[in-house]
């Protein structure tokens, strides 16, 4: 699976069976590879904690993997770090402090995963994935979410256990994510599938574990909001506040945003903006104090999450909100244009915004807007945006 940019595309048809033609969606994982996971996903520890015959074939799996991407040897990394794995799961079966669902040993499961990645080999990493999943879960985890809302609320709870728990979580973003590509993959080689497509057993899996991950997060969330709402003798809500002082200590905005935002672009990619929506609406309340403050990174954010709720709003014909949020999202766009970031929202914001004023038959208005679309994106490279506003504006001769 390719590891998502922090500007990458995605297009998506548009509503109006008049225009069907793709929108521009600056598509911002908003932070790489979903950074807030990574680290959840990727941590290996330290080396002293592995036995010596383990750390030999884990050194020379790290010089096959750790090196430039064109010296890389990665079918010899995943041969030694799978060796390592099998011998510490032989050695674990004896001794307690290398038991399959260590920290340690889970993070060496998570790095066979991400070469297996790098490799291209989807099928590969779907099975490390699960098998994560399986040794710091168990069946029971895998089927029901709640069981780790309630180890995250236990303040007893080991810091150990707690560090394996959120890794799952990354992890299940993750496996989430490259099921989603398995899909997309299956579809480019089948002309037979509608688009969109929730029957596929790949779309089910991924939709599947990117619903266990917000479950993960909303119920701790809304559990830790209502525990402080009652510590302060206020009255307890249905929902939390989406203000990243209400956040839980081990969940950072970066984490929440990234998986809010992971999974509202899957759900759009299969028209189900039902739940896409809430999602972009409340990483947005997540950034707000942030974009408020004038911080650059939350400001570019901001606009981006508010061209994928223009998209989502011209996709279901509601071209007035459509309009209300390309119009907040140039705004934030215009603040910092030399920032990348925001220079990709601007292109995606004023296509929306063309498309918007070309369906309400403001025909010279959504020129203009395709116009500037096509001149950003060409100083910018962006040829595939550049594309669609050339089509809108043969399309408007």
């Amino acid at each position: 699976m390719h590891r998502r940019s922090f500007f990458s595309f995605r297009r998506l048809a548009a509503a109006d069976n008049s225009l069907r033609t793709p929108l521009v969606v600056a598509a911002a994982a908003l932070v790489a590879s979903t950074l807030g996971f990574v680290g959840y996903a990727m941590f290996f520890g330290p080396g002293s904690q592995y036995p010596p015959s383990v750390r030999s074939l884990l050194r020379e799996g790290g010089m096959a993997y750790l090196r430039p991407e064109n010296k890389q040897d990665l079918p010899k990394a995943v041969e030694k770090y799978t060796e390592a794995l099998r011998l510490l799961d032989e050695i674990g079966a004896s001794d307690p402090k290398h038991a399959p669902d260590a920290p340690h040993v889970t993070g060496l499961v998570a790095r066979i995963a991400s070469v297996y990645t790098d490799m291209g080999d989807i099928d590969s990493t779907i099975r490390m994935y699960t098998d994560l999943l399986h040794r710091i879960l168990g069946e029971s985890g895998m089927e029901d979410p709640r069981t780790q809302v309630r180890l995250l609320m236990d303040p007893e709870l080991d810091g150990g256990r707690r560090q394996n728990i959120l890794r799952a979580l990354g992890c299940a973003n993750k496996l989430a994510e490259t099921y989603e590509a398995r899909a997309a993959r299956s579809k480019r080689r089948s002309v037979l599938l509608a688009d969109p497509d929730m029957h596929s057993s790949d779309v089910q899996a991924a939709s599947r574990w990117y619903q266990w991950c917000l479950q993960v997060v909303m119920l701790t969330y809304q559990n830790h909001f209502n525990h402080q709402m009652l510590e302060q003798g206020k009255p307890l809500a249905s929902t939390p506040s989406f203000d990243p002082s209400t956040l839980p200590r081990f969940f950072s905005v970066d984490v929440v945003t990234s998986l809010f935002y992971n999974a509202a672009t899957f759900f759009s990619g299969h028209a189900q903006y039902q739940y896409a929506v809430p999602l972009l609406q409340r990483a947005l309340d997540l950034l707000r104090p942030g974009a408020d403050s004038g911080k650059e990174e939350c400001v570019c954010r901001s606009s981006t999450l508010m061209s994928h709720l223009a998209n989502a709003a011209v996709e279901t014909s509601d071209l007035p909100v459509a309009e209300k949020w390309a119009i907040d999202g140039l705004a934030l766009a215009k603040k910092f244009p030399r920032n990348a970031d925001c220079l990709g929202s601007f292109v995606a914001l004023t296509y929306d915004l063309g498309v918007v004023y070309e369906a309400a038959g403001k025909v010279d208005s959504a020129r203009v807007q395709y116009r500037q679309a096509a001149e950003v994106a060409s100083v910018t490279g962006d040829t595939g945006a550049q594309e669609l506003a050339a089509t809108a504006l043969d399309r408007m001769k």
